[in-house]
């Protein structure tokens, strides 16, 4: 899947050392929102472990973790990751982010949308969902920019990092609702 001078693909095994630096230039930014993955991938040895994992969850149709890669400079740009899967929907959650080189450029908002393309045409499904800090106003930008509609605000849903119980936004979109787009 590619846009402008960006290709999005699954993550793969040679991504480790890239995807450890991508973490880690990046941890303060995105460890409150993305606390699992920035403690997952807290070394180049667990990335290599967190990126064998996200291939097999992938394998299993669990959890998967694509890669934004500028297409010139070969390097990482910034991670989609799509989880907690109800086949019987079908729909899941979607996880986001981009290295502060890249931020609002609109490459998350345009990768997303490969994205949301591939996961009702190829995949199959028919919602997409995600959860943004309320005051997370960037990624609940990148939501509204690719059509997902406000569904509601979940009180004391989240826990950062620090261990603060943040409300989050809940976002949707439909299958349907992306075609008319």
């Amino acid at each position: 899947m590619t846009f402008d001078q960006y290709t999005v693909r699954p993550v793969e095994m040679g991504d480790a050392p890239q995807f450890f630096e991508l973490i880690d230039r990046n941890k303060d930014r995105i460890r409150n929102f993305l606390p699992t993955t920035v403690r997952e991938n807290s070394s180049p040895d667990f990335t290599s472990a967190y990126i064998h994992d996200k291939i097999a969850s992938a394998k299993a149709r669990e959890h998967y973790c694509f890669v934004v890669m500028h297409s010139e400079t070969k390097q990482l740009a910034g991670a989609i990751f799509l989880k907690r899967f109800d086949w019987t929907i079908p729909k899941c959650e979607l996880g986001y982010f981009v290295d502060a080189a890249h931020e609002g450029q609109g490459v998350t908002s345009r990768a997303l949308g490969c994205i949301l393309k591939h996961g009702f045409e190829e995949m199959g499904l028919n919602k997409f969902f995600l959860r943004a800090g309320i005051d997370n106003t960037g990624s609940c930008k990148v939501a509204e920019n690719n059509g997902f509609k406000k569904e509601g605000i979940l009180r004391n849903d989240f826990k950062t990092a620090g261990g603060i119980l943040i409300d989050v936004v809940y976002y949707g979109l439909l299958k349907g609702d992306f075609r008319a787009r």
